[in-house]
């Protein structure tokens, strides 16, 4: 009989062999929304996230805000300041030392990947056209 530990484990690394194909998708950023979308909440025991870090005074950091704003603001990408006490903590955790970085963790707050995409945001147009065409 599997604890829960053992069942959390199972599913985690499920999670993270789809999130490990996305990577390889041109379309990364679309790939990974679209697959934590997919995962059952009942398997969502330690659901990965994507997760922003800006700073203050950093025009780049702005930027980016800007650009994954549709994202943010559907719940898909989290913002975090890298000068907060949490922020920091992550950062320093995972040896994260660049802003912005878009970054997956896992539900401890570990990397899992640091997502690079091209200056064409592919994600947030895919999401925005779909809204689109549902509405």
């Amino acid at each position: 009989m599997n604890t829960e530990t053992e069942i959390e484990q199972q599913v985690q690394t499920i999670i993270n062999d789809m999130i490990k194909e996305c990577l390889e998708d041109p379309d990364a950023l679309s790939c990974i929304t679209e697959t934590l979308e997919a995962i059952p909440e009942e398997l969502a025991v330690c659901s990965p996230r994507l997760v922003l870090f800006t700073q203050d005074n950093c025009p780049v950091c702005t930027e980016d805000e800007e650009k994954y704003s549709s994202l943010i603001q559907q719940g898909k990408v989290t913002l975090v300041n890298a000068n907060s006490p949490e922020g920091n903590g992550i950062m320093e955790k995972n040896n994260l030392d660049a802003t912005p970085s878009l970054v997956l963790l896992d539900c401890r707050d570990n990397l899992i990947a640091e997502i690079f995409d091209s200056n064409v945001v592919e994600g947030q147009e895919v999401v925005d056209n779909q809204e689109a065409t549902a509405t």
